[in-house]
């Protein structure tokens, strides 16, 4: 066999032997999981993280920095990272198996956001056994999965990379340029790597479609790298990036294993005893997932509202729907300032520029003398205000 085709023969042969391996160990787990007793009060404390649905709108920093003092306080013994991103929250798109590309994972210039919510668990709360527990992890934000150091994946889990940081910079004709920006934005995946002990050729695989990535086993661990000359390789392509299965996340010590209920995962920690605690903290995440959603929802109604409205405001009905209107877009610039991640979705520019000088508009117009006019009820949101991209 030509040399130069052994480790894409051996990479393919660990993708067959992935679908074969049976886990003894793993039905082990599941027959003695029934040892591990939930109680009221006893055993090891643990608080449950949920960070599920969107990088930069369900999941933002400031949301749990809001808790981190909260987390200090009830100090529990291990803290659950529930991680549920697939890139298609709407129920519709999941049961006919389609991405909704409104829920893909952003970063929209807020390259922070992740590294914020990193600081928050795994430099703030350090001090607290942490694991992170993933039913899926899917574009963005599996940078941020992997910067803990210990990982479990349920059965029917993936762990995928992100298209969403090359497309910043994929665009820029100067190569000079591009490759200062590729450099810039694609150091994400390796700040967050840090935090988890990750190989860094791994994470920058996982954000940088330009990288390759193979791998050579050293004892039980894999030692990484950015070319096709290791004993297997993962990511043959220069144009996409890799994406593992709970198995051969496990088989490649990416991820500690593959358990079905968080029972299991306990009892491979030897917890056998333990008692949820912070439930008020884990609503609070929830609730605010809830709340800016359903504002989302207020939001598209208003600006629609405004648009229509806009249209109605001439001849004797001008000032009675320019006032409906200036209500309307106080309203909507409400809303996007309680909740950012609203004016994500909605596609307005972070200053609010643009509903603010439709604001301003309107207020001219009810400035001047009644009388008959032009029809309008204010400007379009040229000028930086984006467009709404629900």
């Amino acid at each position: 066999m030509n040399k130069r085709h052994v480790p894409m023969f051996i990479g393919s042969f660990l993708s067959l032997m992935f679908t074969f391996i049976s886990f003894a160990s793993e039905d082990d787990i599941s027959i003695w999981a029934d040892a591990v007793t939930e109680t009221e009060d006893r055993g090891t404390s643990v608080l449950i993280i949920p960070m599920s649905g969107q990088t930069l709108t369900d999941i933002r920093s400031e949301v749990y920095a809001e808790i981190q003092e909260d987390i200090k306080t009830l100090n529990p013994d291990l803290i659950v990272i529930e991680i549920d991103c697939k890139d298609a929250q709407d129920i519709f798109y999941q049961q006919m198996g389609w991405f909704n590309p409104k829920e893909f994972g952003r970063f929209e210039g807020e390259t922070k956001n992740l590294p914020a919510v990193a600081k928050v668990f795994r430099t703030h709360l350090k001090d607290i056994e942490q694991i992170a527990f993933v039913k899926d992890s899917m574009g963005s934000i599996t940078p941020l999965t992997l910067s803990w150091e210990k990982v479990y994946m349920t059965p029917d889990a993936r762990l995928t990379g992100t298209l969403a940081l090359a497309a910043r910079y994929s665009g820029i004709s100067d190569e000079n340029v591009r490759g200062k920006m590729r450099t810039a934005w694609t150091l994400l995946g390796s700040i967050l790597g840090g935090y988890g002990k990750r190989d860094p050729d791994l994470m920058l695989s996982l954000v940088d479609p330009e990288k390759y990535l193979s791998g050579t086993w050293k004892g039980r661990k894999v030692e990484w790298f950015d070319h096709l000359n290791a004993d297997f390789v993962i990511d043959p392509s220069n144009e996409m990036v890799p994406g593992f299965s709970a198995t051969q996340a496990q088989e490649l010590g990416i991820s500690e294993a593959t358990v079905d209920t968080l029972n299991d995962m306990l009892l491979l920690n030897d917890i056998r005893e333990y008692h949820i605690v912070g439930e008020e903290i884990t609503k609070e995440l929830n609730d605010y997932v809830y709340k800016w959603r359903s504002n989302l929802t207020k939001a598209q109604l208003l600006w629609g509202d405004y648009q229509q409205q806009s249209g109605w405001a001439t001849g004797n009905e001008r000032k009675r729907w320019l006032v409906k209107n200036k209500n309307t877009i106080k309203s909507l610039i409400s809303i996007c300032k309680n909740y950012p991640a609203v004016r994500i979705r909605m596609g307005f520019d972070k200053q609010l520029r643009g509903l603010k000088n439709i604001l301003e508009e309107i207020e001219k117009e009810l400035r001047k003398p009644s009388g008959p006019t032009r029809g309008g009820g204010g400007p379009s949101m040229g000028g930086g205000g984006g467009g709404m991209r629900p």
